[in-house]
């Protein structure tokens, strides 16, 4: 090549190198492969559903749709109407609850167990209080749907009620219980919506009654911490039992097994709050009152718990 020619090559060359400018950042992008692209989009929360908070009222029978690990240390006292054959007076549990997930979607719950003190203005089998531990029921529920985008999770589960508690304070009668029950939450943002159905079917059917119950349980959220809540509960008596000459049930804690009560229906309302404390703390508190003609043994009742989660 002449002289010439490679010092014009050479200018060419530096010229072009000085006109270099980089792509902007956006065009940049488009040169990336599909994959990496995708990959700085926002991925949306898979774990929405851990923002549900648990219900608080009706604690062995309102189980919440949500899969995680927890312990439930809960507290209530429920007042006795003066018209029942009790005449007045009240009743105390203190339970714990415990939760474990085994999967993302299946997990063991001991739903219902603790002690009672019993203090009826008058005991018509021995004359005083009493005092004496709860039946014990533990089991399993499967969420089987959930969608992000909607909200919604359902989760199934069954339960069975040993009869192991003591006699003294109404526990411990028939030969267990098998519960089949469903819940649903639906989440609105601030606004969640959890409600659950469920049918209690006893083993032996003349020393319990048999029942169908549902919950409703409507929250707000106010901040992240404060969470005022509605709750309403309900139990349908579909068969007799045999074991006692009475029209009148025990409700979600109690099986007295009673001969007339079929057809019967007991509602209650309760309200009250749920505080998220930490990311893996709860507490709630409810108070609870009958709204429909019949109250049975529900007066009214206060309901406390705490949760922590892990």
């Amino acid at each position: 090549m002449k002289p010439l020619s490679c010092i014009l090559l050479l200018f060419v060359s530096a010229s072009a190198c000085t006109n270099f400018r980089p792509a902007p950042l956006a065009d940049a992008e488009l040169l990336l492969p599909p994959q990496e692209q995708a990959s700085s989009a926002p991925v949306p929360s898979s774990n929405w559903s851990k923002r549900v908070i648990s219900p608080v009222s009706s604690p062995t029978t309102f189980e919440s749709p949500v899969i995680q690990s927890e312990l439930r240390p809960f507290f209530l006292t429920q007042e006795l109407p003066g018209t029942s054959i009790f005449k007045g007076g009240n009743f105390q549990l203190y339970a714990m609850q415990a939760r474990f997930a085994l999967t993302e979607k299946l997990a063991f719950i001991a739903t219902k167990d603790g002690y009672i003190n019993y203090h009826p203005d008058v005991n018509p089998i021995s004359g005083h209080d009493e005092s004496g531990w709860a039946d014990l029921a533990a089991g399993l529920k499967y969420a089987i749907f959930e969608d992000d985008d909607l909200g919604l999770l359902i989760t199934p589960g069954l339960i069975y009620e040993i009869d192991s508690g003591s006699h003294e304070v109404w526990q411990g009668n028939g030969d267990g219980l098998l519960r089949p029950f469903v819940s649903a939450a639906l989440d609105l943002d601030e606004l969640n919506l959890l409600g659950s159905f469920g049918f209690n079917q006893p083993m032996n059917s003349a020393a319990e009654s048999t029942s169908i119950d549902y919950h409703l349980h409507v929250d707000y959220q106010v901040t992240d911490m404060i969470f005022p809540l509605v709750e309403f509960n309900g139990i349908y008596y579909v068969e007799d039992g045999k074991a006692l000459p009475f029209n009148f049930e025990g409700g979600d804690l109690i099986n007295l097994g009673s001969a007339n009560v079929k057809g019967n229906s007991v509602y209650t309302a309760a309200i009250g709050t749920r505080l998220v404390l930490s990311d893996s703390l709860q507490a709630g508190a409810v108070y609870e009152f009958p709204i429909g003609s019949r109250k049975d043994l529900f007066q009214n009742r206060i309901t406390v718990d705490f949760i922590w989660t892990f």
